[in-house]
C-alpha cells in the first residue's frame, strides 16, 4: 500500500535499516572507547544522544503510534478513494444507460416512421394497382366488345350475297381497285 508516494514497507525497512547502522555504529564507538584509555568527558561537552523510543518514552512519540496514525490516514484516504469511484462509477453508469434509452427510444421513433412510410406507400401502391386493374377491365371489355362488333360486321359481309357478274373464277382474283370482300 502506498501513501502519498511513501510505500510503507520500504519505509520500515529502511528505518530497520537506520537502526541496524546505528546499534552497529554504537558498538563500533563503545569497542573504541574501550581500546583507548579512559576520559570522563565533560558534562557540558557531551554530545546530545539520539532520541531512543524506551519504555518511558510518551505514547504519542513512539513509532507504534506514529505508524498507527499513519495507518488510520490510509484507510481513511483509501475510503474516500473508494467511496469517489464508486460515486464516479454510479454517475458513469447512469449516463450510459440514458443514452442507451434515448438511443433506444430514437431508434423506436424511426422504426416508427419506416413502417408508417412502408403501410402509406403500400397503401398508394395498392390503390394504383386496382385502378389498374379496373382500367385494364374496362380495357378488356370494350376490346372484347369491339372484337364482338368487328365479328358481327364480318359475319354480316360473309351473308351477304356476292355481287353479280362475278363468277367463282374473278371472285378468287379481287380487283386490284376495289377492296376485298369476303
Amino acid at each position: 500500500m502506498v501513501l502519498r508516494g511513501y510505500d510503507r514497507i520500504e519505509v520500515d525497512e529502511y528505518i530497520g535499516a537506520i537502526l541496524e547502522e546505528n546499534a552497529a555504529l554504537r558498538r563500533e564507538l563503545d569497542a573504541r572507547a574501550a581500546a583507548r584509555p579512559e576520559r570522563r568527558p565533560e558534562p557540558a561537552a557531551a554530545p546530545a544522544a539520539p532520541q531512543q523510543y524506551g519504555v518511558d518514552t510518551p505514547a504519542e512519540d513512539s513509532f507504534g503510534f506514529r505508524a498507527e496514525k499513519l495507518l488510520r490516514l490510509a484507510e481513511r484516504e483509501s475510503a474516500e478513494m473508494r467511496t469517489r469511484a464508486t460515486r464516479d462509477a454510479e454517475a458513469v453508469e447512469a449516463t450510459a444507460r440514458r443514452r442507451s434509452e434515448e438511443q433506444l427510444r430514437a431508434a423506436e421513433k424511426e422504426a416508427e416512421q419506416i413502417r408508417s412510410a412502408a403501410s402509406a406507400d403500400a397503401l398508394k401502391v395498392k390503390k394504383q394497382a386496382t385502378q389498374e386493374m379496373s382500367r385494364l377491365g374496362s380495357l378488356h371489355r370494350s376490346t372484347k366488345g369491339e372484337i364482338r362488333r368487328l365479328a358481327q360486321l364480318l359475319n354480316a359481309e360473309l351473308e351477304r350475297p356476292d355481287p353479280e357478274g362475278l363468277t367463282g373464277d374473278d371472285a378468287a382474283q379481287p380487283d386490284p381497285g376495289k377492296p376485298a370482300s369476303n
